[in-house]
């Protein structure tokens, strides 16, 4: 039988050498790139889950609990992250043995639905589909300019200042969707991630903020929030400060607020960009799109043999395999949804970059 344990808190240099090496990473790799969950400070050994071989660990898998915020609807959710087996271990069923252990887990704890980044043809086994709606709008000068937008805004880097974390932070949570963010996860992120930067205008219009990823040319916008008024001109703005004539800007498609930008943009695509498995059928429609929710059918999943709706009201019944209900319920393709469910689809939930693990 495999022992599932964490690692020891003395251990951390040596699962991030483990991980390096796994991936085939650079030195640092894991926690320049994410400060927030994989530095010495953040690291959750509780969540991170290994095999060993020997004294040397041969597999892991990390659960980052996230807590989700949809409109007045909250839930918590499990993402799945740092997925890996060593080189000199593989073919060994080690990271099957992790995978079916975090769900079991995450289904104990009652999350609602698991979330990650990864190949779909691995992670279909485990009834994680490719899903999203993220549209990506491609902004360049003369696309604002023809627009109509020139006007030039005041443009800040952030400094370090807790108040402007501070108003970060409520701006963030005006939207719609959010995952909940703690001041020390901005500190970590704004002052330790390895090519971001962080931007804000401010004056008496408001406040508006932007998150950066990438350097020069590979710059992209991952985040905006704020006075919705200034989103294109401190975009513009940037591309100003930056002498660059083109970027590319990160955005829900499935909320009100993308047409204030959309109609600014040269061009645009939507893409999937995140894997889900449901892990319970009830609460993830509960928290999607509120418990209210009137459906004149029986909704099931093959696999699990869930159920939500009433048998003895709901005559019609609606059966999916685990993987198409993901992609009724999180989108981009519409041509799978059933009748009963169009007046709500899209859910507006939207998994931000920055909480990608």
């Amino acid at each position: 039988m495999v022992k599932i344990e964490n690692p020891s808190r003395k251990e951390f240099d040596k699962v991030m050498q483990f991980l390096e090496e796994s991936y085939d990473h650079s030195k640092g790799f894991f926690w320049l790139n994410y400060p927030q969950v994989l530095s010495k400070e953040t690291i959750d050994y509780d969540n991170i889950f290994i095999i060993r071989e020997g004294n040397r660990i041969a597999s892991l898998v990390g659960i980052y609990p996230q807590k989700l915020f949809i409109n007045d609807r909250t839930t918590t959710i499990g993402g799945i992250g740092s997925v890996s087996t060593h080189p000199d271990f593989r073919n060994k069923g080690y990271m099957k043995t992790l995978m079916d252990f975090c769900i079991d887990e995450m289904k104990k704890r009652k999350y609602s639905f698991s979330i990650l980044g990864g190949d779909r043809q691995r992670y279909n086994f485990w009834g994680y589909e490719t899903c999203g709606s993220n549209l990506v709008l491609t902004f360049t000068q003369r696309s604002f300019e023809k627009s109509g937008i020139t006007e030039i805004v005041p443009i800040f880097r952030y400094d370090g200042s807790e108040q402007i974390i501070e108003e970060i932070k409520q701006a963030h949570i005006e939207l719609p969707c959010y995952i909940e963010r703690s001041n020390s996860w901005f500190q970590k992120v704004f002052n330790e991630k390895i090519h971001t930067q962080v931007y804000y205008t401010k004056s008496k219009n408001g406040f508006a903020y932007a998150i950066i990823t990438g350097e020069r040319i590979e710059r992209k916008i991952v985040e905006i929030g704020g006075e919705k008024n200034l989103w294109s001109p401190m975009v513009y703005s940037l591309l100003k400060r930056w002498n660059m004539n083109i970027v590319d800007l990160y955005f829900p498609s499935n909320i009100q607020e993308s047409s204030i930008l959309f109609k600014h943009a040269g061009g645009f695509r939507i893409e999937p960009f995140f894997m889900v498995k449901i892990l319970s059928f009830e609460d993830t429609i509960a928290c999607l799109f509120g418990r209210d929710i009137q459906c004149d059918c029986l909704l099931k999943v093959s696999e699990t043999k869930q159920l939500y709706g009433n048998p003895d009201k709901n005559k019609k019944l609606i059966e999916f395999d685990e993987k198409k209900w993901v992609r009724v319920f999180f989108g981009p393709l519409i041509n799978e949804v059933p009748d009963c469910l169009k007046k709500y689809i899209p859910s507006q939930f939207y998994w931000w970059l920055l909480d990608h693990i």
